[in-house]
Formats: structure tokens, sequence, C-alpha cells
């Protein structure tokens, strides 16, 4: 049986491959759920001329469309999941009832309490970030 020897910076390489965090995969699953929900949304405004007016409203509408058109869509066959962030594990609040004006850079879709004092946010022009209490404010008006 041939021995393993090990200096300090193998074993400190050891040390940190195993602590690996959860929290980069739930970063990423975050932002890819609300992308989804934030498509599904845009789906629901091309097909109406505005937003949804509730949540089982888009819910609804998620579930008439056919997984084609959810792939085509990128909004995937998750319609349950995609509602909650994996980050706060509360559902996403979504600005109801408006229509999306890439002109006009607004919150559409944020994480309700979020992780350290920040929240994902969808953007009316497309774009997911990650905004402090005091930026999301401004987006939200």
């Amino acid at each position: 049986m041939r021995e393993l020897r090990l200096g300090w910076v193998g074993m400190a390489l050891l040390l940190l491959a195993g602590c690996g965090s959860t929290a980069a995969p739930a970063q990423e699953d975050g932002k890819d759920r609300i992308n989804k929900l934030f498509n599904l949304y845009r789906a629901y405004v091309d097909k109406h001329r505005k937003g949804p007016p509730d949540e089982q409203s888009l819910r609804d509408f998620g579930a008439k469309l056919t997984s084609t058109e959810r792939a085509d869509r990128l909004i995937g066959d998750d319609l349950d999941g995609i509602f909650t962030s994996p980050r706060d594990n509360k559902k996403f609040v979504l600005r109801y009832n408006a229509r999306i004006d890439p002109s006009q850079n607004k919150a559409v879709i944020w994480e309700e309490s979020g992780v350290g004092g920040n929240r994902l946010v969808a953007l009316s022009i497309g774009y997911v970030v990650e905004y402090d209490e005091a930026t999301l404010k401004d987006y939200q008006k």
C-alpha cells in the first residue's frame, strides 16, 4: 500500500475543496428563476399588451403555453418553482398590471428579502441585477 504524504499546501487545498459554499449555487439558481419568471411576464405582456393583474392570471397563462412555447421563451416547465427565490425562500414580488417599457428602466420583479441586504431585481430593460434597498426603491418609482 502506498503512503500519501501531503504538505501544508496540499492539506490546505483539501480543506478548501471540502468547504464549498452553497451561496453561489443559490445565487445562480435565483438569477435563473427570476429570469424565467420575467420571461413568463414578458410573454404575458406580449400577448395582452399589459402586465398580468395577479399571480393566478400569470400562472394560468403559463400553464396554457405548450412545452415548446415555454422552451422557446426560456421559461422552462417548472412553473411553480420560478415564483419563489431560493435565496430567501419567499415568493418574488411582482409589479402587476404594468406594461414593460424598455425605455423606462424600472423594477418589474424582485426578491422580498434577498440576502445580506441585497435583492435580485428583474428590470424592464431585461437585465437581472442585485440591488441594495435604497437602489431598489429608486427603480420601484
